[in-house]
């Protein structure tokens, strides 16, 4: 956590020490320096917004109430908040809710985090023109919401560890991307407080497959 919050503490001293040693007198260049700025103190928000989730999503004493929901209008609401990101980079962004999905022993606060999470990633990781899908469905035990995107997949060595904090398949990509790096993090420990299973199948060149079991009514 202090490398990741050193990094763009850094940037912002360099070019506010920048500003103040003249080049602040330059139009241009303060417009620019203080843009750099204001990236790196956004990025930093993001950083500790998160690490405010994962550290009460993880606390012991962090109660986490249950209940019988409908998980089809959690999920429409999440796809309709990120259809405009996924559109800017012409992305065709799917929703596939089969019909009567049972209700899911859960929290909806916490599904709605979860879901936020994996499409915001789906649609970060995969190129332009590409394409995400999110479906609802049914086992005889669980409701599984699946979070799948055409991106360029992820390396087999790297699947194991992708739910760690701050853990990172391309660290550069994924810094240019305005990751925090604690997404996933935060999904694997929401899932766990939701009693939840959160799975992944990927590949390179097949894409990425994010699966979400909660737990089904009456089951």
């Amino acid at each position: 956590a202090s490398h990741e919050l050193r990094t763009p503490l850094t940037a912002i001293r360099g070019y506010a020490e920048t500003l103040r040693d003249g080049a602040i007198e330059s139009p241009q260049a303060a417009k620019t320096f203080l843009d750099i700025i204001l990236r790196h103190t956004i990025r930093l928000s993001r950083i500790v917004d998160d690490l405010v989730t994962l550290s009460r999503a993880e606390s012991p004493d962090f109660q986490m109430e249950l209940s019988p929901l409908d998980v089809g209008p959690v999920i429409v609401e999440v796809v309709r908040g990120l259809e405009s990101q996924a559109s800017k980079k012409g992305q065709q962004l799917v929703l596939e809710i089969v019909e009567d999905v049972p209700k899911a022993i859960t929290n909806e606060g916490a599904l709605d985090q979860v879901l936020v999470n994996l499409v915001d990633n789906a649609i970060k990781y995969t190129p332009e023109g590409g394409s995400i899908r999110v479906r609802a469905s049914a086992s005889p035990t669980h409701v599984v919401v699946e979070v799948h995107n055409s991106g360029p997949g992820i390396p087999e060595p790297h699947l194991e560890r992708l739910f760690e904090r701050f853990y990172r398949v391309d660290p550069g990509r994924s810094r240019d991307q305005g990751g925090t790096g604690l997404g996933l993090a935060i999904v694997k420990h929401m899932a766990l407080r939701m009693k939840a299973d959160v799975t992944v199948e990927s590949g390179v060149g097949k894409g990425a497959t994010f699966r979400v079991f909660l737990p089904r009514e009456g089951a």
